[in-house]
């Protein structure tokens, strides 16, 4: 199913999913750098980060 987007009721954090990835908004930058953190396994190795 295309265009699907969850979130919390406040729409303060986004996660959309799609085939081969997802893409997910959250709320602060710490907030961000913390699941960068604690999901490093899953980033991309390619230098642009892409």
């Amino acid at each position: 199913m295309a265009g699907i987007l969850i979130t919390d009721t406040r729409m303060q954090r986004i996660h959309h999913p799609y085939d081969g990835g997802a893409d997910i908004f959250l709320a602060t930058p710490d907030e961000r750098d913390q699941m960068r953190d604690w999901h490093a396994d899953w980033l991309s190795s390619h230098p642009s980060g892409l």
